[in-house]
């Protein structure tokens, strides 16, 4: 049957990576699938499969994600067994997604990550982090540090007294942290 030699073959990842994942990393994948498990079938589509990855983090494109689909998703339950299963109706199960979720993050750049949160406090890209970033982002996330807390922490941590953190100073103290 000419057919089987297109066959999408479904291949089951490795959770080594998960399994290397600290706890606080591991919760955080499955809130992600039980938020976007639309239905609670305990199953992702491709596209909330995509939406997991990207509260996670990652923004990949389409053709990558589309390839794990094509390796990685598995036919529905209900799909005749002696039929083809086009890879737009397969889906990722937990496991699988846990397998994919800690192989991307486990191959993140810890200082791209960095540069990443520096980012979002430095919204207008003026290379540092200020005081008035501090209050912003505090005030976004409903933490009102007094404000003798923000003065001191950019006093503490602005080596050369230029009213700010830029991005070297960051990465050192975040650096330090782990």
């Amino acid at each position: 049957m000419a057919s089987s030699s297109r066959a999408i073959q479904y291949t089951i990842p490795s959770r080594e990576d998960f399994n290397k994942l600290s706890d606080e990393q591991k919760t955080r994948v499955g809130e992600a699938f039980d938020l976007f498990d639309s239905n609670k079938d305990g199953l992702l589509s491709y596209e909330e499969f995509r939406f997991v990855l990207r509260a996670l983090g990652f923004e990949l494109p389409k053709p990558q994600t589309y390839d794990l689909l094509i390796r990685h998703g598995q036919k529905p339950a209900n799909w005749p067994h002696d039929q083809e299963c086009p890879p737009v109706y397969r889906l990722f199960n937990l496991n699988t997604a846990q397998a994919i979720a800690g192989t991307l993050i486990r191959a993140r750049d810890p200082k791209e990550e960095l540069r990443r949160a520096f980012r979002l406090f430095d919204i207008d890209g003026k290379g540092m982090i200020t005081q008035e970033d501090l209050r912003r982002v505090s005030k976004q996330v409903g933490n009102n540090i007094p404000d003798a807390d923000i003065v001191a922490m950019v006093e503490e941590f602005d080596a050369s007294g230029k009213g700010g953190v830029d991005e070297d100073e960051f990465l050192r103290l975040m650096m330090s942290k782990k």
